[in-house]
């Protein structure tokens, strides 16, 4: 089969794999009723045993601390000391669970999953550049930056001002998807809003996209890119698709 035949026809079955997907914990149901909001975790609970005993744990911590601050930071610091060994930019949740590696939004993810399960009211922050969590308490909330494993969990308003100003503004923030500023100069525009976990999971592929892009793979990067639409169509991630997707047809055209 010529080369731009093969090109087209992967270009129209682009997406990645169901095996792919549950390797990597990718799907999450709809979240309507208790039962359903357990999949995620129970999932993670199957395909690793680090995890499994994390969550044991954590099941002790809730029967005696209920949904209060003292869980929330057993949550952040037992996750860290059982599961987030390394930071490493584009891991996945299923490399957290292997290696120890993980990112802002595989750690975010994994942060979430648990803060679910147990009932807790949360949010998930997307900004232009990075992901964290904000817990909703009584008279309070608290800020988790996974990222940070030792002054991540931020209860003091002063610390949280400065560090939510930080981000909504997004000056002097490293730009960790530098690929989506093709031309020197370029700024993409501030975000900072609330997701849900389902549009974390689709952020997870799309920094998958971005990864085998940056590795000189745009059919592997495309397919990432059109699973993570699947989760969260967003218009970042819907024009870092339409480049990659132009980008395959002129190389199919030549």
């Amino acid at each position: 089969m010529p080369k731009s035949l093969l090109i087209m026809v992967l270009l129209l079955l682009a997406t990645v794999s169901p095996t792919v997907l549950a390797k990597n914990h990718a799907h999450l149901p709809i979240i309507e009723t208790p039962s359903e909001r357990t999949a995620l975790v129970m999932s993670w609970r199957l395909g690793s045993e680090q995890f499994s005993v994390l969550h044991e744990q954590l099941r002790k911590d809730f029967a005696k601390w209920g949904t209060s601050q003292r869980m929330v930071k057993n949550i952040f610091y037992r996750s860290h000391k059982q599961l987030f060994q390394e930071y490493r930019q584009y891991s996945l949740t299923q490399d957290t669970f292997i290696s120890g590696s993980y990112d802002c939004v595989s750690g975010s993810l994994i942060l979430a999953g648990l803060l679910d399960y147990f009932g807790f009211d949360y949010e998930v922050i997307e900004t232009t550049y990075h992901v964290f969590l904000k817990v909703a308490l009584a008279n309070e909330f608290i800020v988790l930056e996974v990222t940070d494993p030792e002054t991540g969990f931020i209860a003091d308003r002063g610390a949280q001002k400065a560090y939510l100003a930080k981000y909504s503004s997004g000056e002097g923030i490293l730009n960790q998807w530098n690929v989506l500023t093709r031309n020197e100069g370029e700024a993409i525009p501030t975000i900072y809003r609330s997701i849900d976990l389902q549009n974390l999971i689709g952020l997870q592929y799309f920094n998958q996209a971005i990864n085998h892009y940056n590795n000189k793979n745009d059919l592997l990067a495309y397919q990432y890119s059109v699973t993570a639409l699947k989760m969260y169509r967003s218009e970042r991630i819907l024009d870092f698709s339409d480049f990659l997707k132009q980008n395959l047809l002129l190389s199919a055209s030549r």
